[in-house]
């Protein structure tokens, strides 16, 4: 399998086996985050998984959240799915609504440009936490922008 690229302050698995459930999950949030920028060229759960020793279901739960969240691609081919990191961004505008905060981007890479719109709440350590998101690519944003004026009236 190929060798993957990964974060030098990477921690053993044993080190945030004794954190708490949220700080295990932002933990894995951002290290795959890392791992995803550090290859380009994208990566599956598998290289993953013998790379750092973390289990298959570990991978596959917290990569599913950061793709069901617009924090990075998953491309499937046949039996494998392949992860990749969002791209470039440039951000727009934050929106808030309570204690809700929405962010508008532009995303940018091979895939294509794409605005990106994330759902921030607050974590218990009082950081905004991305909960849900979504890309929608350029080329369909005329089209959207019709359908919001439609429903507005």
């Amino acid at each position: 399998m190929a060798k993957i690229n990964l974060p030098k302050d990477i921690l053993q698995k044993e080190a945030f086996k004794s954190f708490p459930a949220k700080e295990k999950e932002e933990y894995m949030s951002s290290l795959l985050k890392k791992i995803l920028e550090l290859n380009p060229d994208g990566i599956t759960i598998s290289q993953i998984k013998e790379a750092t020793g973390l289990t298959y279901s570990t991978l596959w739960h917290h990569l599913e959240i950061l793709s069901c969240t617009a924090q990075c691609h998953k491309v499937s081919h046949g039996n494998s799915d392949v992860y990749h990191a969002t791209g470039k961004s440039t951000h727009l505008n934050d929106y808030a609504k309570g204690k809700v905060q929405y962010s508008i981007e532009i995303v940018e890479d091979k895939e294509g440009r794409f605005v990106c719109m994330h759902e921030k709440r607050e974590n218990r350590t009082g950081n905004p936490t991305i909960c849900t998101g979504i890309q929608i690519p350029f080329e369909l944003i005329d089209n959207l922008i019709k359908d919001l004026s439609k429903i507005k009236k």
